[in-house]
């Protein structure tokens, strides 16, 4: 790997991959994933052109905690994802599933390597308690669970969890959304609930560039209003982080307005998006967890 023209790349395609495999997670087993071998020496040579790479620690801890989340669907009978489940929690390995077991000894080893290299990574410090969970070791998993909610108090499932396992109430989370993500992100939603049980149908985007961020809206303005009024909820805005800085959004059904050559427009001069600093802004392809919901770099499309 030549340059860091080529790591953005890999990391991009990477990132891309390991959407597609957490994806396949969520009902597959382990004989349905594909691709583990591939992601592994995507990351394998970021690594080893850049040792200290946080963005490839990372992911590899979502692809160790993906192929658990997968032996989990072999060896349970169905029900909730334990990895997002308010209210059915990770409920501990069995003593005799060695193979599990183990699966989740690498995702506490992966976790721990990426808190290493950034203490701050909420998405590590979740992964790597509800591995301590799954493990049976529940005054370690509380542990982790609290510090991915120091990192982001808004994340109810870390909050839950911890007072499940402490036997404790915490206050609820500061009104206004503060988080301590040491990266800067855009998280562009233009998504509708079409369910009682939460199904959404729209796109969400997780970027690091402003000119990006308008154009992926108003690429899918026209279809976002198309089912605009047909769900249950809607999200519609962009909230963008910067870390120790101002960080805020901005509901975008409130700036819309019609084009000189007719139509609907979004006004960008009401709409607050700062443009983040290149050395605290999200690395291409890397994941992170916010407000307690998992996203991944890029696109994701919802079609619930």
């Amino acid at each position: 790997m030549s340059d860091m023209t080529d790591i953005e790349s890999v990391r991009r395609a990477a990132g891309v991959s390991l959407r597609y495999f957490w994806e396949a997670t969520e009902h597959g087993t382990l004989d349905d994933l594909e691709d583990e071998d591939r992601l592994r020496n995507a990351y394998a040579a970021i690594q080893a052109a850049v040792p200290d790479d946080s963005t490839s620690a990372v992911c590899l801890t979502v692809l160790a905690l993906g192929k658990l989340r997968a032996h989990l669907n072999d060896v349970s009978a169905g029900g909730e994802d334990h990895f997002e489940a308010h209210d059915d929690p990770p409920a501990g390995l069995d003593e005799d599933d060695e193979f599990g077991r183990e699966l989740a000894r690498e995702v506490v080893e992966a976790a721990r390597h990426a808190l290493r290299l950034q203490p701050d990574d909420n998405l590590a410090a979740f992964s790597l308690a509800c591995a301590l969970h799954w493990l049976g070791e529940d005054q370690s998993a509380a542990a982790a669970y609290r510090e991915a909610l120091r990192i982001d108090p808004h994340d109810d499932i870390a909050r839950a969890r911890v007072e499940e396992l402490e036997d404790v109430e915490l206050p609820d989370p500061p009104t206004s959304i503060t988080t301590r993500h040491p990266y800067g992100f855009h998280l562009l939603e233009m998504t509708r609930v079409v369910g009682h049980s939460g199904s959404t149908k729209g796109r969400v985007w997780l970027l690091n560039d402003v000119s990006t961020v308008r154009s992926a809206a108003e690429d899918y303005l026209a279809g976002w209003l198309d089912g605009r009024g047909q769900g249950l909820d809607e999200d519609f805005g962009v909230w963008t982080h910067v870390p120790g800085g101002q960080s805020g959004g901005t509901e975008l059904a409130e700036v819309i307005r019609q084009a000189p050559a007719g139509g609907p427009e979004i006004d960008w001069s009401r709409v607050f998006l700062p443009s983040l600093m290149p050395e605290r802004r999200l690395r291409t392809g890397h994941p992170l967890r916010w407000l307690g919901q998992l996203h991944f770099f890029g696109c994701t499309e919802h079609d619930d």
